[in-house]
Order: structure tokens, then C-alpha cells, then sequence
């Protein structure tokens, strides 16, 4: 899209005139911005060194001795490096394995602004996406989320977006560099071609139609190339650069090329109108036109114009309007307009900017030009103005939390480098060349002032980092990024650098917070160790030998000393562990230390570091070094002690060297105290124990720098070293590598030396700094366990554990676009506890695969999937959405996808005046199969009746046990009114003092409070506003008449509500980082109690009888007082048995009683485990508690001893139940909520009332085929269960399997196991099930009778397939098979069906056919009628049909277009044309089903069902051909699955991440809605008493 830097400075080439001697030359005269790109463009990074020596694996790497590695000659601190006392002789045995731990590069500060112009771009998805280091970065600007292509090795000069918007090609610096083109969606290289460019590709573009990639070179005549990017097909990498994939990609075919000349070029792009191509540069412009295998040039003229001031200029910027004339911006200011298809010069745009125009863009709107005056201005196509942005204004707009400026340009005039819009273009993003990026929104209204002043308004600095410089004179680079330091506590980081400024980032938000010039060139930093505690100071020292300290929390300057000499850089700083002393080392040789607590004076330093033989390290005399600087012998790191006694130093010149502090006296290396010594920190690179990370012909100064994470046991090798090279690499090794040669983990990204490198205080971050690229790098650490994503959800891997089956590892890669990607990738986990939970809002299920454009119909691209077997496109026509009968003016993202050229309208279907009408059947919410207990608290209660109250998805549920039958709170779709229900996943319930109302709290970015009536099950108050990411605890007042909530933001704020009024009266923080995990009133004193993860704390007397929360009070929490009687731990809920006593279960079992806020006695042993339910009945003398060991155990109130207890176990694994809730209201029985999902009430003994599946996605629903009342699931949770779901004779449980429990393992780089199981489906005799897992495994179950009960044994296992088994079906019922089931049809994520017969004779279930030709993941399946034809679905939107059993493809989809279906859950097909939803895309609608509905006197209708990710459950009229259906809430997640019972009269939606089934009443026209289950639904129970007091107190 835009043009890079140039090459080097040629004077003949500046002053040579090689256009038409009559055409005029503008005198253009010096600009420093065009002296800026003249740069050496020559690779800056040699190869390393591969090979490993042969060493001692006891003595070391860097020893005396020659025969194990001989370093002695080469670094002098080989002498001084000794094995600690405190290593074994015996080193463990994984010391040179590689690490368990990996990187994955998470986010980049940076952004190549400084010498490049025109190289920022939207995709279509709205990304943004710019070039750093070697890497281009595509980042959401709404989540902040950024992806990587990494394969280039040098600095990124240049990006082109392909008019798709889904592909970019992108070059870099480097002799015989490549240019790469690749996916803006997931990063993958499509193309890599290697032009003859010599030392740089300068520019990119790709033409209009996509077909054309042009570039132009660095070489001394700046060729220009024109590639026809999509021929050339390689299956395997067969250059020399070992480091791209093995993989195929298209290698491009030349189909022309010419040179631009000896001046050098600035900009070139392909006119969209007329096709031809356009090059810029100095003093030049040339226009292009293919011509076979050649191209013909013309270069502007302007020889007409001279009088009116026209003459040839250098053009840095190109645009072109609908017209086809084009737009060239000058280096003066002007812009000329160029005649359609011609090279005139047809009109001069003057001053039109102060100094060079750096791009020009046309949105389809306005007109944008960008310059170095700062100043982004907007015209009409007919150059009138419009309005203007100034950078220099919005960045004084923009400030810290602090009121400073942010933006690195307040008070400055930026130069603007580059813009882009979005493709609705309404949003601009502005590139500066100091390497800030800005947004603006474009669709303003006004006047030109009205319309500045509003867009001003919308800015955001969407990125951020350290900015470059040119030295004008010398042309060298600068601008390095030189030292990291860590906040001790927080997700905090400074950097500084050659800019003059220090920089404060969030780990967590990613962004910096803050700023400070700085009157010198940064080179080290240090952050003090009490920070946070009252020392919030920041130490930078700098290039001429100053030390600057700032508190970052005032803003303040603490102290700034000369303590090195002028000229002499302070290489490194770092603070003692206790905090007092403040250690200096500089390029003069001389080690400081300064003390903190005495204004950092001067304490006292060392002599030049020599030997102490009195000789330098290369054999000089001590004091023969220069002053300022030492040469070798200066001081490049130091680290010191855990006890702040010595400091260990290194040199420039590979010396290791030891001191006392703060004396400064040298100690030896063998000195007892030094070889008994543990070291605070290690970063020194000369080192004992980072001998292993050297390479064997390694020299001084290859390692730049080291770090050792914070946490584990370094002696048995638990910790990490992270190595920083000058080779651009970041490697991750065991610490210590002090044996052998260390494996270690590479990672590439930085374009030149990175310079440091440092883990974050809990270790899950590292973060590297680039020194030429000036990019911050952040990088998450993460086990190669972890969680990865996939297209439905979480993508189990395939059995090879190391990398993932996709589609283009065994084929051609898509060539123009993508189509429907999902952008968003979740973030890592931090920790796979429990109680540090998150939420976020769901991503999609599933994902759409990348397609070939095989032509254009009625100007709409026309995409079609490249053929599996011999790479050739679907021939077949798409047909319109007309020719299939949808509604008028009717979108859908199946427009140009090839589901359409293969369906087909049948005969049967006539349109009518209602095809496009609402049903008239409705459905009403029956019943709802699940619980949310495996990470919510107290969230299961008895209300005024009786009935038992909880949640699950997006519902509030009112159960009666007695009658059976359940009532139902949540929002209504269709609703026009206020919010009457939840809409998201519901974490947290709370009773009010009547026992009737209940108020429920909800995840989600604006999560909603809904309090609610469990008689009339109606919304009585709605709370949004306050709180964001979710709502995690509530808890109402004594009086019932407020309500506190905890929110999830980074402070877990509590807000207290007048609910009935709907105002917020009161807010306050808790501690900062400490998850909140509940919120408890006493009813007596009013005292609020919050606790969570190592937090508990109480707000006294917030609340009094007769006194009003008046609004604006102010309440200070008060953090638990443990004395010596406890430990901080993590406190999960409470309850109060007196009325200054509150009672609290903790984190290892123990309950812990609070008087106030003191901590007064310890209940030791409560229970083994987590203590997660405390539940005071005070009125009858009785608490109750409940943990993760299953039982519920009684105490009395008043003395807190022991009673009786009850044991708990699931009824599916037989396991103790991990207790999360308790609650009760009588003493005759209690409520029990678990984990596993489960609801018990105990009395006697323990009763099941609610069962459901536990934690996971749910997405395997089957129907029995011949009893209406039973219903088979499964889930993540690895089980199967069977339902008996009659009305209002008990909804249960009846068969259970679990078909992986004993050899279930974890996938690694996934968060699944091998026994998750994702589909169902019943033979057709109703006796047997299959059901697949994501580890490609089906297993087939036989259902039958023992004892009276129903029991599932597994009959047969198939192991065919390693991905995940997406859709089975059993053939169905015919005259040939009459019992059905005949075979087996089997979809996976490998592409492929599979049909197995399931009754030959001797061999059930042999595989005899697969379906092959999808070149994507099946999602879907089904049989015909007569069973000898399949349908078959796949993720790029393919529909393909089979002839069964034997797989063979039907091709033309004409030929089944009446065949009929006995399944119709697939989303793709003729009935199923209309299901999509404005603004959705391929992926929204997850499943489908069509029936006919039965209603009174003969009314029959046929409707479809369909579940989508945005929760809801629609009723369309059958087929759905783009009308309105009917909508309907309740799931909280992306609706996997949706059937139809057999008769048609129930719909069963399956919830994905919820976890929960849903059933569905359909009612036909003119039917009444009447309650069902045997009573009126006012009809409720009454509560039965059982026992008295003495009762419970006497067991």
C-alpha cells in the first residue's frame, strides 16, 4: 500500500534528470523528512552459530580448562565462575532438557513510523494492521488483541492490502529478502516470491482485481516487478531460508517488469479505474501498463502548464477517484491532479500543506491528505475542504490518570506518515512518525468546525511506543530501546531509550499509562522494591552519566546527580533488596552505590575494575583507561545479594567480578561468602549460571542480556533464564545453565539486537526490548498444556501432539480471500484455579475456511473452495437469492459461498403471499435441564412456598418438587419494553428477607442486576450501569429494602442500592487484585463482610434498624486482624451466629470467627478441603457447613461444636460432591448445592432433586426415535446421560455412561481431555447409542435392564479418526431395513465421513465408505429417507452430497433436489437458505431443525428451529427464506444443537457454553397456553416440619 524507506544517499542519482529535459523542475530545495529515508539498508543480523561443543556437564561451559570448552582464552571471567555451595555435585537429571514452559508473543509496542510512510491499514474486519520489527502486527482496536505473521527476519519496510481485505503482502530489508503473502485472519502465509530487489522491496500494491502484486526494489535502477501472485503452486519449502514451513504456497510467476530509474521511488500503487500501475519518487512520477511480458511507462508531464506554475515534483503520495484521474501529493505541499487514463498534468492543488504530503487515501466518502505539518485534512472529490484534524491539538486532549499529557507529541507538531480508513469508512487511523497511532471517527456532522471539534472529541491513541530518529547529517538510525524494569508487585513495566524518555506500561491493559522526558538519551532504569509501600521511584540513568529518580506516583523529580563523568552512559542500575542502597554501573569503569534514605548521596565506589593482579582485563594497567570511558573494563550489569552484602558485576569485556556493599571493596571469587551466597536477581550474562546458553564460537557481546524468572527453587532446576542475543533472537532455558550446553526454546520477532529482557513479578509475562527496532515486546508464559481455539469453540489437537491437522498442510493455499474468519482468540488463563475465575463473554462455535474467487455474478465475488483431490474449483453456477425464492432485499453471508451452487429449489415448494410471514406456532419454555454450581456460592434457596430457587444460563429457575413443574425468569428478544429478565450467564443469587423476591447477577461487559418476584416470576427492578464484566456476589440489607453487589472491575467495586428506587447510593473499593468471591450483611449490626481470594474484610455498622443509607456515604472497609492465631489464605463465604460474630470458610478447611474485624478462634479440620457453604440458622441454635470433601457437617451456633454430619456423593461418579451452596430455612431439612451440578435436600438422609451435566460445553442431543420421553445427552464432562423427561412424574436421570472415565487423559495445547464427548444419536430400535468424542473416538452403547434399572454397557469401540467427531447418524428405517440403523454415518474435524455397517454378519461396524472432498471440517450430516443418500455440511460453507454406503460424490446437487430427508439438522441447504440474521456471518448459526407442527381441526405447519451464537432460539415458517422469525432468550451462551421431538409438539435446545438443555412447549395456532404437571400454576406446596430442635442438636 505504501512505500518504504529508500536507499542509500547517491548524489549522481539525486541530480540526474532522467525525465523529458523540456518538462519543468520544481525547486524543491532541502526537507529533512526526504533525508530521514536515506538509510543503510544492509541486513544488521548474522547468522548464529549452530554447532555444540563437546563439554563437561560437571565442570561447566565457561571454565579454565581448554579440553571442556576453552573459553578461558576468549572470557576473561572464566577464572572467577565457581559452583555455588548451595548446587549439588549431582545436577538433577532434567538440567539439560528443555524447558516445560514456552513463550507465546502476546502483545507489541511498537510501530515503524519514523523513515517509511504510507504503511497502516484496515482489513476487512476492522483490524488495523502496521509493521514492527520483523513482525506486522493486526490488532483489534476494540479488544486490543493482536495477531502476528512472523516468517520475515528483517525489518518490515512495506505492506500492501489486498481490495479484499482479507490478504496483505508485506517485504522487508535484506539482500534476496522474500515478499510474503498472507492471511490478515490467522497470520498464515498464502504466497512467498523472491524478487531481485537487492538490498530491500520499497513498496507494494496490489491491483484492483487481486490478481496483480507489483513491487520496486532497492537495487542501483529501483526495478519494478508485476507478479501474477497466485501461480506457482510449491508443496514444500525448497529455498535456503530453513526457517519458513514446509508447507504449501504459491510462488508467484513475473509477469512483467521495467526500471523506475536512478531516482529513488516513494510510493506506488495500481490505479482501480484504468488498471495501470503508478510509481512516485524524486522528481518523477511514471505510469505503468502490462503489456504481455513487458511494461510500457509514460512518464507525467507538465510542459503545458509552466505558466501556472507546474513542474515535475517529487511525489510522495498517490490516490485515485471513481473517475479514474489521479492524485499525487508533492514534497512542496501541492497536490496534482493527473488526467483520466492519461499523464497530464491537469491541475495544481497549491499549499495545500506546510512541507511534504506524506499519503493520500480515498475513503469512497472524502478525500484525505497527511503531511508533515501535523495536519490531516478532508476534501471533497472536487478538492473543496471539508474539515481538518491537528495532531498537536488532539494530543494535549489526551491525558493520564494524572492530567499529563499521554501522547509522546503534546507540545510538539507530529509529522503524519500514514492513514487508512475502515471499509464502512468511518473510522480513520492516523500514523506519526513517532510511531503513535491515532483514531478518529469520520461520520461527523456539522459545519467544518463542528465537524473538527466533534471528530477531536473521538480520539484514541490506539497504540503507542518508543519513536526513532534519522540523523540527518550521518543518516544513522537511532532511537534504541536499551533497559526494562519490573514493578515488584504489580502488572507494571518502565522502559527507557535514545527518544529522551521513560515510559510506564500495564501488562494487563496494554498500553502505556505514563510518560517523562528526559533532558538526556535513556540507557538504564531500575523500579524500587518497596513500591507500592510509599517508594513509588523509578531510577533512569542516561548517556552522559546523569541519574534521574522520579516518583511515578506524584509525577515528582525525587533526585538527579551527576555521579558518572560527562560523556560516561550509565549501563546499569539496580536497587538493593532491602531497598536502601541504589547500585550505579557506567561506562567509566566504576561501580557507585548511592544511598536511598539520604537523598541519594554519594556512599561510596570502586576503583576501575581490573585484575587484581593490578592488570586490566586485556592486560593494561588499572589506571591507564580513559576517564569516560573504560573500554572493556566498563560495567555493563550487576546484581546483588539476597542480603544486600555484595554485588556481582560484569564488564564489557566478559569480566565477572565481586564487591561488598556498600564498602565497594573487590572480594574473590573464591571467597566463602561469595560461593555461600544466593542471588537476588541474575542478569548477568558472564555468569555461573548462564555458562549453558554460550555458543561455542560464542564472542563478547553476542549475549546482550538475562533473566531469571522469580519463583520456584533454582537448585533443583524449577526456575527459567530467559537470554537476549544480538542476533535478534529471545531463548528460554532451564536455570541454571551452568552445564553442558543448555536446550533451549528460540523465538524470533525483533528485527535487530534485543537488548533486555525481564519476567514480571509473578512470573507470566517476560518482556524483551528491541534496540534498532525500538519495539517493546510482551510475552506470555505459558505451559505447552494450555488452552488453545478452534473453530467450535476450544479445538481439540490431533493425536500428534505437537501441531494441528488444518487444511493447509495437505493442500494449495487460498489464494484471494477469507472469508467469515473468526477474529477473536481468547486470552491465555492466568491460572487454572477455580477461585480466579474470569468472565468473558463467549466466542463464536464455529468458523468458515479459506476459498478461491472462481469468478463474479452481478458484481457480488463468487467464491468457491478449492477441490481435495485435484485442486480444481466447483464449476457449477451460484445461484441468486432470487432464483432461490428469498424475500426481496434479503442478505446473507451465503452470498458468493458454495453452498449456493449446490442448492437447489425443489419441486415440491411453491411460493405463497405467507412464505414469508411469521409462524403462527409459538414456543413456551417447559423445562430447564441444568444447575450452575462448579464455580458460583450460595445460589440455592426455599422461598416463601417452599419451592426451591436457582439459576442456570440465563434463567432464574422456581421449581416444585412436589408438582413437578418449574417456573422461569429471563428476558424476552422481542421485547420492546425494559430489560425483564438476565440475558447472559447468571453467577450470583440472593434472597431478600420475604422469601419471595430474589435478585440475580449476570457476566457480560454492562452485566445487568435483575431482582424478581418468584411468585408472579416477573422483573421488579433492573440495576446496570455501575458495575462491568460481571456481577459476582449480592447479597439484600436486614430491611430488605438495599442491595450490595460486587462487581468483577479491577478494584471489585461494591455498590449498594435502593433497589425498589433504582439508584445507586453508596460505592467502594476492596482490595486491588483480590478476587471477591461473596457478600454477607449481618442481620444485627449491619455489618458488610466481603470475601475472596486472600481477602476478607468488614464494613462496620453500614447499616442500623430505623437509620437510611443516605446517598454519598462513605464506608471504609476494614481488612481481617489475624494476630497469631490464622494466615492469610482465601476466604470463600460467611455467616453470622451472634451479633458481632461472623464465621467464615477458608481455603484449607479450617472455619475461621471473627469479633469485628479480629480474628478470636479457629475451628481447625471443619472439613478436608475448600470450606465454600457456611449457612446460620440462628433462630434454631444451628450452623451448617459444607466443602469440597462432600459433607455437610452441623454445629451449634452458640459454641461452635460439632453435632452430626452428612456425607454427600454424585450420583455419576460415585465421588464425594464438592459442597459450593447451603441454605435452609427450617430445621428439619437444608438445601445443598454442588459443583457437579447436582441439588439435594437433606433431612434424614439426602434426597437428589436436580441433576445436571457439570462444568464444559454441551453439545451432544439426541431424541429417542420412538419414546417421546426420553432424551439422550453429553458434554465436556466426558459423561452420557439418559433422561426420562415425562411431565410432572419426575424429569430424571435414568441411565448414565462415562464413556473415558479410567483412561480420560488431557490433550495437551488444549483444554480438553480425551473424554469429551460433543454428539449422540439413537439407533433406530431406541436399544443403542453412539457417541464421538474429541479425540476421534466413537463408542457405541447397548441399553438395558438389570434389576429393574437401566443400565448403558459400551458393546463396541471405533478408533478410526484423531479429531474431533462433529455429527453421527444411524441410517434410518426402510422397506429393506425395517428395523434401521443399517449403518453408521460418522462426520470428524479430518474433513471426512465414515459409514460403517453396523449388522455384517462377523464383523459389526466395519468400515465400508468415506466420503472425502470437503476441504474443511464436517459440521454437519444427514440420511435420506430411503437411506442411500447422505447430505453433508462442512466450515467453508460447502454442501456436498454422497451416495451411500460407499462415499462416492453426487456432483450436481440437481439430482437430489426432491430427494427427501428423514434428518434436516443441517444450517446449509434450501430450507435453511433464510436463517441468517442481519449483520451475522457463516459462522452465527450453529444447528437447525425442521418439522411439521400439528394443531386442532387438521392445522398443520412446518417451521424450522435454529440455535445461534447470540443465545437465542429462533421459529422460522419452513423453508425460511428470509422472513421474520419468532425469537426467544434463555440459553446465556451460543446455542449448539436444537431437535425436534418426533410428533413435532417439543423443541430441546442445547446451550454450549451454559451447559444446560432447554425444552420447549410448541404450541400451533388458536391452542391455549395452560400450565402443565397436574396443578394450577398459583398452586405451590407447604412447607413440611419433620423435626423440633433437640432433634438436630441431639444427633
Amino acid at each position: 500500500m505504501g512505500a518504504g524507506a529508500s536507499t542509500e544517499f547517491n548524489a549522481e542519482a539525486v541530480l540526474s534528470d532522467e525525465g523529458d529535459p523540456t518538462e519543468p523542475v520544481a525547486d524543491e530545495g532541502y526537507d529533512s523528512d526526504l533525508a530521514g529515508d536515506v538509510r543503510s539498508l544492509a541486513d544488521h543480523r548474522p547468522a548464529r552459530d549452530p554447532a555444540k561443543p563437546e563439554v563437561d556437564n560437571v565442570r561447566g561451559r565457561l571454565s579454565m580448562y581448554p579440553e571442556v570448552g576453552g573459553k578461558a582464552s576468549k572470557l576473561p571471567c572464566a577464572e572467577h565462575i565457581k559452583k555455588p555451595e548451595l548446587y549439588p555435585h549431582d545436577a538433577p537429571h532434567n538440567a539439560l532438557e528443555l524447558p516445560d514452559d514456552t513463550l507465546k508473543l502476546e502483545f507489541v509496542h511498537g510501530y515503524r513510523a519514523h523513515d517509511v510512510r504510507g504503511n497502516l491499514a484496515y482489513d476487512t474486519r476492522g483490524h488495523l494492521v502496521f509493521p514492527a520489527a520483523a513482525l506486522c502486527v493486526v490488532m483489534d482496536p476494540t479488544t486490543r488483541k493482536q495477531r502476528f505473521f512472523d516468517l520475515h527476519t528483517d525489518d518490515v519496510l512495506c505492506l500492501a492490502m489486498h481490495p479484499s481485505g482479507d490478504v496483505c503482502a508485506t517485504a522487508q530489508v535484506g539482500d534476496n529478502s522474500p515478499i510474503h503473502v498472507w492471511r490478515t485472519s490467522d497470520c498464515a502465509r498464502v504466497a512467498t516470491i523472491f524478487p531481485k530487489h537487492g538490498k530491500a522491496t520499497l513498496g507494494l500494491a496490489f491491483s484492483q482485481d487481486g490478481v496483480f502484486l507489483a513491487s520496486v526494489g532497492a537495487d542501483e535502477l529501483h526495478t519494478v516487478m508485476v507478479y501474477d501472485w497466485e501461480s506457482g503452486v510449491q508443496k514444500k519449502n525448497t529455498t535456503q531460508h530453513a526457517h519458513l514451513p514446509d508447507a504449501p504456497h504459491y510462488a508467484g510467476t513475473l509477469i512483467a517488469s521495467d526500471s523506475f530509474g536512478r531516482n529513488a521511488p516513494y510510493v506506488v500503487k495500481f490505479n482501480p479505474v484504468d488498471g495501470r500501475l503508478v510509481v512516485g519518487g524524486k522528481v518523477s512520477l511514471k505510469f505503468y501498463v502490462i503489456d504481455g511480458d513487458a511494461l510500457r511507462m509514460t512518464p507525467a508531464s507538465y510542459a503545458h502548464g509552466a505558466r501556472k506554475g507546474y513542474a515535475q515534483s517529487s511525489i510522495l503520495s498517490l490516490t485515485f477517484l471513481p473517475d479514474g484521474s489521479t492524485f499525487g501529493g508533492t514534497q512542496k505541499g501541492d497536490v496534482y491532479k493527473y488526467e483520466e487514463g492519461g499523464a497530464r498534468a491537469v491541475r495544481k492543488f497549491a499549499n495545500l500543506h506546510h512541507g511534504p504530503i506524506h499519503d493520500l487515501m480515498f475513503t469512497g466518502k472524502v478525500l484525505v491528505s497527511a503531511g508533515k505539518d501535523g495536519k490531516v485534512k478532508m476534501w471533497s472529490v472536487f478538492m473543496q475542504g471539508d474539515f481538518q484534524i491537528q495532531i498537536s491539538k488532539v494530543a494535549e486532549t489526551l491525558l493520564d490518570p494524572h492530567w499529563s499529557p499521554i501522547s509522546y507529541n503534546s507540545g510538539k507538531t507530529p509529522c503524519v506518515r500514514a492513514v487508512a480508513s475502515t471499509p464502512d469508512a468511518k473510522t480513520l487511523a492516523v500514523g506519526i512518525s513517532t510511531s503513535e497511532i491515532y483514531t478518529f471517527q469520520l461520520d461527523v456532522v456539522g459545519d467544518h468546525l463542528q465537524k473538527e471539534r466533534q471528530a477531536t472529541k473521538t480520539a484514541k491513541l490506539a497504540l503507542q511506543a518508543h519513536c526513532g530518529a534519522i540523523d540527518h547529517k550521518s543518516g544513522i538510525d537511532e532511537g534504541d530501546v536499551w533497559d526494562i524494569a519490573m514493578h515488584p508487585k504489580l502488572g507494571h513495566f518502565a522502559t527507557v531509550g535514545e527518544d529522551k524518555s521513560v515510559r510506564v506500561w500495564s501488562l494487563k491493559d496494554r498500553k502505556m499509562l505514563r510518560h517523562a522526558r528526559l533532558p538526556n538519551k535513556g540507557r538504564s532504569v531500575a523500579w524500587h522494591p518497596h513500591a507500592s509501600d510509599g517508594c513509588d521511584h523509578v531510577a533512569v540513568g542516561t548517556f552522559c552519566g546523569k541519574v534521574i529518580v522520579t516518583d511515578v506516583v506524584t509525577g515528582t523529580t525525587v533526585a538527579v546527580g551527576q555521579h558518572a563523568p560527562e560523556g560516561s552512559a550509565v549501563l546499569s542500575l539496580k536497587y538493593s533488596p532491602c531497598g536502601k542502597f541504589l547500585g550505579v554501573a557506567s561506562g567509566d569503569g566504576r561501580f557507585r552505590i548511592l544511598d536511598v534514605y539520604c537523598g541519594y548521596k554519594l556512599v561510596d565506589q570502586t576503583d576501575v575494575v581490573s585484575d587484581f593482579a593490578g592488570e586490566t582485563l586485556l592486560g593494561q594497567k588499572g589506571g591507564s583507561a580513559k576517564k569516560a570511558d573504560a573500554g572493556p573494563d566498563a560495567m555493563t550489569h550487576c546484581d546483588w545479594s539476597c542480603d544486600s552484602r555484595h554485588v556481582a558485576i560484569n564488564t564489557a569485556g566478559g569480566g565477572l567480578k565481586f564487591f561488598t556493599a556498600p564498602q565497594c571493596d573487590a572480594v574473590s571469587s573464591n571467597a566463602p561468602e561469595i560461593l555461600a551466597q544466593d542471588w537476588s536477581t541474575m542478569t548477568l550474562p558472564y555468569s555461573w549460571g548462564a555458562q549453558g546458553v554460550w555458543a561455542p564460537t560464542g564472542e563478547v557481546g553476542d549475549i546482550n542480556a538475562v533473566a531469571r524468572s522469580n519463583k520456584g527453587d533454582w537448585v533443583a532446576n524449577e526456575r527459567l533464564l530467559a537470554v537476549a542475543d544480538d542476533f535478534g533472537f529471545v531463548k528460554l532455558t532451564r536455570y541454571p545453565a551452568n552445564l553442558g550446553v543448555s536446550n533451549e526454546r528460540s523465538y524470533r520477532g525483533h528485527s535487530a539486537r534485543v537488548t533486555q529482557c525481564a519476567f514480571s513479578c509473578n512470573d507470566k509475562y517476560l518482556v524483551t526490548t528491541g534496540g534498532g527496532d525500538r519495539c517493546v515486546f510482551v510475552w506470555r508464559r505459558k505451559d505447552p498444556a494450555g488452552p488453545v481455539d478452534g473453530p467450535d469453540g476450544p479445538k481439540p489437537p490431533t493425536k500428534a501432539l505437537d501441531k494441528l491437522k488444518l487444511d493447509a498442510k495437505t493442500k494449495p493455499p487460498a489464494s484471494t480471500a477469507v472469508i467469515n474468519l473468526d477474529d477473536r482468540f481468547p486470552d491465555d488463563t492466568d491460572s487454572d484455579l477455580e477461585d480466579e475465575t474470569e468472565y468473558v463473554t463467549s466466542g463464536k462455535a464455529s468458523v468458515g475456511k479459506v476459498m478461491v474467487q472462481s469468478g463474479v455474478q452481478d458484481g457480488v465475488a463468487v467464491w468457491t473452495p478449492i477441490n481435495a483431490e485435484n485442486g480444481i474449483p466447483n464449476p457449477y453456477k451460484n445461484h441468486s437469492l432470487a432464483e432461490l425464492g428469498c424475500l426481496r432485499g434479503y442478505k446473507t453471508p451465503m452470498t458468493g459461498n458454495p453452498v449456493l451452487a449446490q442448492t437447489h429449489v425443489p419441486s415440491w415448494w411453491r411460493k405463497e403471499s405467507t412464505s414469508y410471514d411469521l409462524p403462527k406456532s409459538r414456543l413456551k419454555l417447559n423445562w430447564a435441564y441444568g444447575y450452575r454450581g462448579h464455580d458460583t456460592r450460595q445460589n440455592c434457596f426455599y422461598n416463601s412456598h417452599g419451592e426451591v430457587v436457582y439459576h442456570t444460563a440465563a434463567l432464574g429457575v422456581v421449581y416444585n418438587p412436589i408438582y413437578e413443574t418449574q417456573r422461569h425468569v429471563t428476558d424476552d428478544p422481542e421485547s420492546g419494553l425494559v430489560a425483564e429478565g438476565n440475558t447472559d450467564d447468571i453467577l450470583c443469587m440472593a434472597r431478600h428477607v420475604d422469601k419471595t423476591t430474589f435478585a440475580t447477577g449476570e457476566t457480560g461487559r454492562k452485566p445487568k442486576i435483575v431482582v424478581w418476584s418468584s411468585d408472579g416470576c416477573k422483573a421488579l427492578a433492573v440495576l446496570q450501569g455501575f458495575h462491568r464484566n460481571a456481577v459476582v456476589a449480592l447479597c439484600f440489607s436486614p430491611c430488605g429494602r438495599y442491595l450490595a453487589s460486587v462487581g468483577q472491575d479491577a478494584n471489585h467495586s461494591v455498590a449498594i442500592y435502593d433497589w425498589k428506587q433504582e439508584e445507586l447510593l453508596v460505592t467502594f473499593t476492596n482490595d486491588k487484585g483480590s478476587k471477591v468471591c461473596g457478600i454477607h450483611w449481618n442481620p444485627e449490626c449491619g455489618t458488610i463482610v466481603t470475601t475472596g481470594v486472600k481477602h476478607v474484610s468488614f464494613v462496620e455498622n453500614a447499616w442500623s434498624p430505623g437509620k437510611e443509607i443516605k446517598k454519598g456515604t462513605v464506608m471504609k472497609p476494614r481488612r481481617g486482624v489475624f494476630g497469631g492465631l490464622g494466615k492469610w489464605q482465601n476466604f470463600y463465604t460467611a455467616a453470622f451466629t451472634k451479633a458481632d460474630e461472623t464465621v467464615v470458610g477458608t481455603q484449607h478447611g479450617q472455619l475461621y470467627v471473627f469479633s469485628g474485624n479480629n480474628l478470636t478462634r479457629v475451628i481447625p479440620k471443619a472439613h478436608e478441603g475448600k470450606v465454600s457453604a457456611v449457612f446460620c440458622l440462628k433462630e434454631h441454635n444451628v450452623l451448617l457447613s459444607g466443602g469440597d470433601d462432600g459433607v455437610v457437617r452441623f454445629w451449634r451456633a452458640d459454641d461452635l461444636s460439632a453435632l452430626h454430619s452428612i456425607r454427600i456423593e454424585s450420583v455419576m461418579s460415585g465421588a464425594p460432591a464438592q459442597i459450593s451452596s447451603i441454605t435452609t430455612d427450617v430445621k428439619s431439612k437444608a438445601l445443598v448445592g454442588t459443583k457437579c451440578g447436582e441439588i439435594w435436600e437433606i433431612s434424614d438422609e439426602a434426597r437428589l432433586l436436580v441433576e445436571a451435566h457439570g462444568k464444559g460445553e454441551l453439545w451432544g442431543l439426541a431424541i429417542h426415535p420412538s419414546d417421546a420421553n426420553k432424551l439422550a445427552t453429553c458434554s465436556d464432562d466426558g459423561t452420557l446421560r439418559l433422561w426420562n423427561i415425562t411431565p410432572g412424574k419426575g424429569r430424571d436421570v435414568f441411565a448414565r455412561a462415562w464413556p473415558r472415565k479410567e483412561d480420560s487423559q488431557p490433550i495437551p495445547n488444549s483444554s480438553f481431555n480425551t473424554g469429551c464427548a460433543r454428539s449422540v444419536a439413537w439407533h433406530p430400535d431406541g436399544n443403542s447409542l453412539a457417541v464421538g468424542t474429541v479425540a476421534g473416538k466413537v463408542h457405541v452403547y447397548e441399553l438395558y435392564s438389570y434389576k429393574g434399572q437401566s443400565r448403558l454397557t459400551c458393546i463396541k469401540e471405533l478408533d478410526t479418526r484423531n479429531e474431533w467427531i462433529s455429527d453421527l447418524k444411524y441410517s434410518p428405517c426402510t422397506p429393506e431395513d425395517p428395523t434401521g440403523g443399517r449403518y453408521l454415518a460418522v462426520g470428524s474435524h479430518e474433513n471426512a465421513v465414515d459409514i460403517y455397517d453396523t449388522k455384517k454378519p462377523n464383523a459389526e461396524y466395519e468400515l465400508v465408505g468415506t466420503c472425502r472432498g470437503h476441504s474443511s471440517f464436517i459440521t454437519h450430516l444427514g440420511w435420506s429417507k430411503d437411506g442411500t443418500v447422505l447430505y453433508t455440511n462442512s466450515g467453508d460453507y460447502e454442501l456436498l452430497f454422497w451416495y451411500a454406503p460407499k462415499g462416492v460424490q453426487i456432483v450436481n446437487g440437481v439430482d437430489v433436489k426432491d430427494v427427501g430427508w428423514a434428518d434436516t439438522t443441517g444450517v446449509l441447504g434450501f430450507e435453511t437458505t433464510g436463517v441468517w440474521y442481519r449483520g451475522s456471518d457463516g459462522t452465527d448459526v450453529n444447528s437447525a431443525d425442521i418439522a411439521v407442527v400439528h394443531g386442532e381441526h387438521g392445522y398443520q405447519e412446518r417451521v424450522c428451529v435454529t440455535g445461534d451464537d447470540r443465545g437465542l432460539v429462533s421459529l422460522f415458517r419452513a423453508p425460511a427464506l428470509g422472513g421474520k422469525p419468532r425469537t426467544y432468550g434463555g440459553h446465556s451462551s451460543h446455542v449448539a444443537t436444537v431437535r425436534f421431538s418426533r410428533d413435532g409438539g417439543a423443541v430441546f435446545t442445547a446451550g454450549g457454553g451454559d451447559g444446560t438443555v432447554l425444552q420447549w412447549e410448541v404450541i400451533p395456532e388458536g391452542r391455549d397456553v395452560t400450565p402443565k404437571g397436574g396443578a394450577a400454576a398459583t398452586e405451590v406446596p407447604k412447607q413440611t416440619v419433620e423435626h423440633d430442635a433437640e432433634d438436630i442438636g441431639g444427633r
